[in-house]
């Protein structure tokens, strides 16, 4: 069982999903000293239990070849029997420091670079020609051809936001025809990781810079419009792509870890992975995100009630019963303190009742220090928690939500990681460094709340 993987002397970096015949692949980018990533490799048939598998790509040894400096991100496909791998090779001495490479395989683990390497560099009628990377390739059966989505630059706008999605096609996957930009927004230096996908009657666009975001469409060529929010988490699930197997679209992404293990450092590229998440559209054409039922169901199985009756309360009125506790406070806060493992999983309904302003979780309370989750009347945030009083949030996302509307929450405390799942609808994470250990809280301000069937299990350290 391994939540958030990460490969024993590396970090992960981003991940690329591949789903084949029940088993999900998972290759990524370990952290590596001057760019010079190889693309590692991990299966797992039920997303609980991984198996690491020797690099699929690595730089060649070769100093004039398009990749001797690294392997970066790209896609897998398969087409007649064969796997095609499409990658960013890196040489920052060639007039195209970023190429579009590929390799084939018949087994997914031993890979045959093609000769002809590398087979596609921008066409500058339409693109800089150093930001050229992250191939994306799929089947488009409307057209009857393979299009291939590559994170570039539009060299054609004024504005220094030429970020785009340059596109390019094929009958074959041999023979590459660069095309205009598929979308070109001007909202980001460069729109990393691109990637495609349709569900119900729409198309969705990801892209990443610093966080990643989408784009829905009824047409290919048609219109793309932002939902709000347009993204599925906060920066701390960098680089976002997903799979489809067979019946969900899966998100998977990294959480980079902060510079000198410290709350207040800088986050750094490569962590550990995050959980993934479900993407579930909604009848507007937005996306929602939900934990897979893998997880929950082995967190049920492995689970045991918290004790509600043996927990204290701190402020507030409290009325405790069995699983059921419920906070009544109309003039400020109620606040239970529970004693849990320094690492664990909770899940917990918690349903507001009239015009409570906000409710939540004190996490790793320890004296004046520890953290705080809010889901208030627009938003779940996770902040720094200060006897002198709440401060701006680490991270946020935005949630709406109703009086006496019941929430199955999900909460996961692992490590330096913290991820919360929301209703089936929202799910934030982040990094928290100090305290490393501490009581949980259950809270309620300026109203009313119910807490009921919390159910906890204690997690393994992570890796």
């Amino acid at each position: 069982m391994m939540l958030h993987f990460r490969p024993q002397g590396r970090w992960v970096g981003d991940l690329i999903p591949f789903f084949w015949r029940g088993e999900y692949h998972l290759f990524y980018l370990p952290r590596a000293p001057e760019g010079r990533h190889c693309w590692g490799h991990i299966v797992s048939r039920n997303l609980l239990d991984w198996e690491e598998l020797p690099d699929a790509i690595e730089p060649s040894d070769d100093s004039d070849a398009p990749d001797a400096v690294g392997c970066w991100t790209g896609s897998v496909i398969e087409h007649e029997g064969i796997f095609h791998c499409f990658y960013t090779g890196f040489n920052p001495q060639k007039p195209f420091p970023q190429t579009i490479c590929h390799a084939t395989s018949d087994d997914l683990i031993h890979w045959q670079k093609d000769h002809a390497n590398p087979i596609l560099v921008p066409d500058e009628r339409w693109y800089e020609p150093h930001d050229w990377r992250d191939p994306f390739v799929f089947f488009n059966s409307e057209a009857g051809e393979f299009w291939m989505l590559i994170c570039a630059r539009d060299k054609r706008v004024a504005f220094e936001r030429r970020g785009c999605v340059a596109l390019a096609t094929s009958r074959d996957l041999q023979e590459w025809r660069v095309r205009k930009p598929l979308w070109s927004g001007s909202i980001c230096w460069a729109a990393e990781c691109p990637d495609m996908f349709c569900l119900g009657n729409r198309w969705y666009l990801l892209y990443s810079h610093g966080i990643t975001r989408y784009r829905c469409s009824e047409k290919l060529n048609g219109i793309w419009f932002a939902s709000f929010p347009d993204t599925f988490d906060t920066e701390f699930v960098a680089a976002a792509k997903t799979l489809f197997d067979g019946k969900r679209q899966i998100l998977f992404g990294w959480v980079g870890t902060l510079e000198g293990e410290n709350d207040f450092g800088h986050r750094q590229w490569g962590g550990h992975m995050a959980l993934p998440r479900e993407l579930v559209p909604q009848p507007d054409g937005s996306l929602s995100v939900k934990l897979p039922d893998e997880f929950i169901k082995w967190h049920l199985e492995n689970s045991s009630p918290l004790h509600l009756k043996g927990c204290k309360p701190l402020c507030g009125a409290w009325a405790i019963e069995g699983t059921r506790a419920v906070a009544v406070s109309f003039n400020g806060a109620s606040v239970l303190r529970c004693e849990v493992p320094a690492d664990f999983f909770l899940s917990a309904t918690v349903v507001p009742e009239g015009e409570a302003v906000e409710f939540g979780f004190l996490l790793r309370m320890q004296g004046d220090k520890g953290h705080k989750f809010v889901i208030d009347k627009t938003r779940v945030a996770l902040m720094r928690w200060s006897s002198w009083g709440d401060g701006e949030p680490k991270v946020s996302r935005p949630l709406r939500w109703h009086a006496n509307e019941p929430f199955k929450v999900h909460l996961i405390v692992h490590g330096s990681i913290v991820e919360i799942f929301v209703g089936d609808r929202a799910s934030l994470a982040c990094r928290i460094y100090e305290p490393p250990c501490g009581w949980l809280g259950l809270y309620a301000s300026n109203g009313k709340a119910i807490f009921h069937d919390a159910m906890i299990t204690s997690l393994q350290p992570l890796p």
